[in-house]
């Protein structure tokens, strides 16, 4: 038995999804099981969505008596932290600082819980196709179903910029500048030509329809998405799947919406630093172009 711990953002909870289905695939015949119990209390992003958005992935939730087998169960996410104070247990397999491949996930035989992100295509690339057959999305209606139909007749560019609460987290603030954005916008120019279409997709679209086309002159044509909000807003990753290119933030989120972008030829730039901390470990693919930051 094998259970893996979720949290986080809709990118996050792709994430630690897609591992558990690398673990099925790594483990025949283990049973692979969520624990959903963090959702519990937990006002950050809009709560569980897997389920709701992907209705192709299917999981069990974790149980009180199974949890107890390997890990300190809680009934929140409030009162998982007071599980800190508590002697290791090891049958935990926590994701080390700096978030490093390691190696040894899918290697480790019996009853395990995995706490982590495990935001690294290593984790699943073995079962990428049950990932992406998951992670289908519904059919899409009214302005997305028409902005599909663009996207798919012209040199489309998905162009991701992260706010919200990025501006007062130290961790991920003041990587992806304008100065970012006009270095991938320039790359992208040179290898697709000038004739582009660029989707912008944010969580604060009027600060970006304000100052992004001064800063960055994205020039060509240009959509604003600002239509997808609440329990909508996964819509902006299908979005920037069906692009032809994207030009990623450091976020889990637009990180999906180009990995789940089937175009043979894609273009994808990503920024050279994720996040502000010495010696970590970035999910950029290595197929994906990088972009300075600074």
């Amino acid at each position: 038995m094998k259970i893996v711990k979720v949290i986080g953002g809709l990118g996050n909870q792709m994430f630690q999804y897609a591992l558990s289905l690398g673990l099925e695939k790594k483990f025949p015949g283990e049973r692979i099981l969520l624990d959903l119990n963090h959702f519990k209390y937990y006002s950050a992003h809009n709560g569980f969505e897997l389920a709701r958005v992907f209705r192709a992935a299917r999981y069990k939730k974790a149980s009180l008596a199974e949890l107890l087998m390997v890990t300190y169960p809680y009934v929140s996410h409030r009162l998982s932290l007071m599980t800190k104070l508590l002697p290791r247990r090891s049958t935990v397999c926590k994701e080390q600082d700096g978030f490093p491949v390691d190696g040894t996930v899918l290697a480790r035989k019996g009853n395990r819980y995995f706490d982590g992100f495990w935001q690294h295509i290593e984790y699943f690339a073995h079962a990428a196709p049950e990932v992406r057959a998951a992670f289908a999305f519904p059919a899409a209606e009214g302005r997305n179903k028409a902005l599909i139909e663009t996207i798919a007749s012209t040199e489309s560019v998905s162009v991701h910029l992260r706010r919200g609460d990025y501006l007062s987290l130290n961790l991920y603030n003041n990587i992806c500048t304008f100065d970012y954005y006009r270095r991938a916008v320039e790359y992208a120019k040179s290898a697709l030509g000038d004739d582009l279409l660029f989707c912008i997709f944010s969580d604060d679209i009027d600060w970006c329809r304000e100052n992004l086309q001064r800063e960055v002159s994205l020039g060509g044509k240009i959509v604003y998405v600002d239509w997808n909000k609440g329990a909508d807003s996964f819509r902006d990753m299908q979005l920037m799947s069906m692009c032809k290119h994207n030009i990623i933030a450091n976020s889990s989120f637009s990180w999906w919406g180009a990995w789940l972008n089937a175009n043979p030829g894609k273009l994808v730039l990503a920024p050279d630093k994720w996040l502000n901390y010495d010696g970590f470990n970035d999910p950029v693919p290595a197929s994906w172009v990088k972009i300075k930051t600074i």
